[in-house]
């Protein structure tokens, strides 16, 4: 064995190996198998220049051999290209579609014998004789060749991630090796040595390295079940290799080359073969014993996948009961759960649903001893073998006549963190044939599962709850903090403001009866007093309205909203008020909530906005209620002032948040430092009252 047979066999193992590397990892992404299958055509590539180069085999079939190295060379490069493009996430295009109808062509073309259409044979070195087929032949690989390494360029000149850039790199390298030493073997350049095989060589060597080291393909699960394969692989040939030595020694059975050879590669293809037909045939078998219940069992089996999306008891019960009633072949099956004012285990669902026979159903007191027992045990019970089991001695007679009217036969205990927090019942079968072990232990698995998903389900229905809870308390607050703002500017109107009201009055008076002239100074200090006192009925007035506004209550929430923005004017601001839709009238919590977020909003826009113009906008649609308040101004971080708004004690605009969300709106702001600042709050709205 020369040089020239060494190397492509020393290839033929580095993509062998690589190939196990992959098949091992069994969750298959498409860059899984494009890349084994590139190596699958690498090694059927080198794997046949071993034996064209090798000068003891098939030497009358070496010119069929070189056909074969040839073409096997021109897939390996189709499938280098298709795997690069699947490693860049891009779409094979049209040069795919070139690459396999060229692939095709040329070997169309070697199988008519016209490529090449001879060879020269000189102490073991193979040249071809050279034609038109050769154009034929580079053609399509050279255009591949550079449309992948240009698309790997392309695509690290864009790529910043240092660890995909390192990725790409290493394809770049392997794929410019195969080439470089790729395009001077096919040349005379070669002088009929496999350099081809020796950029093959160093191409895998790198793609080995790339995979394991830089997770070129995903390869977790080989670290685990690598150690396995590899040592079943080495028994198994060592047990191949024995028993052709073992035949050899007792009956004198001569071993040729070609015929171990051929012997190998039947037996991997048969191994092969029935490992990719095994679950189909096993899949036939179980249809074929389970008949109409296949699927039903089937689904079952594939309980575990569906757990992610099923986050209450309904939905748990509408996916197992009917798969189990109709997997094993049972009139009904029911899960039972605790009752929250009783604590007894209650019948709480039930497939196929009986109506009228509610007070038939299976119920468990906490002293039964049936719930006792399945308390202590994790496999299911079979009420036929209570009379066998001593803890069950104690039932009293009414209690069997129950469970022998009930037609039940299995109970399951369902758990979570030992604790029993269900019971899933079965009928008797159909067939009267008893439960099989088989039965008991896919019942037990998908019991285990369903606890799972009931204590999800629980602690999913206790934060709901709670989150209710927090609602109705914050609704409460809310309301007494507006029930209190009402008697607060009540008290103050009937109080306060009546007081200043009559010493205004007063005033005046004492302004008209000090008409003389020697009264000049004394009417200058009562016009200052007069004028304190019509400012302070002014500002009050502002604070009484800001607290529970008339206007509100009598005339609605557009009227208050524009006396909102007339009081605006006042401060030199343009106020515009625009409405779109038919308006209606709105309950009084989201009125309350929508005059709320626009007075904060206009209250922000007067002390920090430093804002020109303001408009505001009623938007009444067919679902919803939009309202949006733009300015002018300056705007603001909106990021640091949400982080901040608590420690410095801002916090309108998240009390604005929590009050939309309350009744299921929400509330975007859109404002950056220098561009002014628009808040959109969004209700969801019934058909209400058209407003007047």
């Amino acid at each position: 064995m020369g040089i020239h047979s060494l190397i492509p066999l020393a290839a033929t193992i580095a993509y062998f190996c690589l190939l196990i590397v992959i098949v091992i990892n069994r969750r298959w992404q498409r860059q899984h198998k494009l890349l084994a299958w590139y190596l699958v055509a690498a090694s059927f590539w080198t794997l046949s220049s071993f034996f064209l180069f090798h000068s003891d085999l098939f030497v009358e079939y070496k010119l069929l051999l070189f056909r074969i190295v040839i073409c096997t060379s021109m897939w390996w490069g189709v499938q280098l290209y298709y795997f690069a493009r699947s490693f860049l996430r891009l779409p094979g295009g049209w040069a795919i579609r070139f690459g396999y109808i060229s692939l095709v062509a040329f070997g169309t073309i070697a199988a008519m014998g016209y490529a090449p259409p001879g060879i020269t044979s000189i102490d073991g070195l193979v040249t071809p004789v050279y034609g038109w087929w050769f154009i034929v032949y580079v053609v399509p690989l050279l255009t591949l060749a550079g449309m992948g390494v240009y698309s790997l360029v392309q695509r690290l000149r864009i790529l910043t991630d240092p660890r995909e850039r390192n990725k790409i790199a290493y394809l770049i390298v392997a794929i410019g090796l195969v080439v470089v030493f790729g395009f001077t073997s096919i040349s005379p350049l070669a002088r009929g040595y496999p350099v081809a095989h020796v950029g093959g060589l160093l191409s895998a060597c790198i793609l080995t390295y790339a995979v394991i080291k830089h997770e070129l393909v995903s390869i977790n699960s080989v670290l685990r079940r690598g150690l396995g394969w590899v040592s079943l692989f080495a028994i198994g040939t060592g047990a191949y290799l024995l028993v052709f030595y073992l035949l050899h020694l007792l009956v004198g059975f001569e071993v040729e080359v070609i015929t171990f050879a051929l012997a190998t590669l039947s037996a991997a293809a048969v191994a092969l073969l029935v490992y990719w037909l095994r679950p189909i045939f096993l899949g036939m078998v179980d249809q074929l014993f389970y008949r109409g219940t296949y699927s039903s069992r089937q689904a079952l089996l594939s309980f575990n996948s569906k757990m992610g999306n099923i986050i209450n008891l309904n939905e748990l019960a509408d996916e197992m009961l009917p798969a189990i009633v109709k997997a094993l072949r049972t009139p009904q099956a029911k899960l039972l759960f605790e009752d929250v004012s009783s604590g007894d285990f209650t019948t709480q669902f039930t497939y196929p649903e009986v109506k009228g026979k509610s007070s038939d159903e299976p119920r468990f007191n906490l002293d039964n001893p049936i719930v006792a027992w399945l308390e202590k045990e994790t496999s299911p019970l079979d009420l036929k073998q209570i009379d066998n089991i001593p803890q069950f001695k104690g039932l009293w007679q009414t209690e069997r006549e129950k469970l022998v009217a009930s037609n039940l036969e299995l109970l399951c205990p369902i758990k979570s963190r030992g604790k029993l927090i269900g019971i899933l019942a079965l009928g008797r079968k159909q067939s009267k044939a008893l439960y099989s072990q088989e039965d008991i232990e896919l019942v037990t698995s998908l019991a285990s599962q369903a606890g799972i998903i009931i204590e999800n389900a629980r602690m999913l229905d206790s934060l709901k709850k709670q989150q209710l809870q927090v609602e109705q308390l914050l609704t409460k607050a809310i309301h007494a903090q507006e029930e209190e703002r009402q008697r607060i500017s009540v008290d103050l109107h009937d109080g306060v403001a009546q007081w200043l009201a009559g010493a205004s009055y007063r005033a005046q008076t004492v302004d008209a009866l000090l008409s003389g002239n020697d009264n000049d100074e004394a009417r200058g200090e009562l016009a200052t007093v007069e004028s304190t006192i019509d400012k302070s009925l002014k500002e009050l007035r502002r604070v009484l309205t800001g607290l529970r506004p008339p206007a509100l209550d009598e005339l609605g929430l557009k009227h208050a909203l524009r006396q909102s923005l007339e009081e605006l004017k006042a401060d030199g601001l343009d106020c515009r008020f625009s409405e779109v839709g038919t308006p209606v009238r709105l309950p009084s919590s989201m009125e309350i909530t929508v005059y709320r977020a626009v007075q904060e909003a206009l209250t922000n826009i007067r002390k920090h906005a430093n804002a020109t113009k303001v408009n505001v906008r009623l938007q009444f649609q067919t679902d919803k209620l939009l309202v949006e308040v733009r300015d002018n101004g300056r705007g603001f971080d909106l990021s640091q002032t949400l982080d901040s708004a608590i420690s410095v004690g801002h916090i309108g605009l998240l009390g604005m948040k929590q009050r939309a969300e309350m009744l299921g709106g929400d509330i975007k702001i859109r404002t950056d430092e220098g561009t002014g600042t628009s808040i959109i709050l969004s209700l969801p709205i019934q058909s209400q009252v058209e407003e007047r």
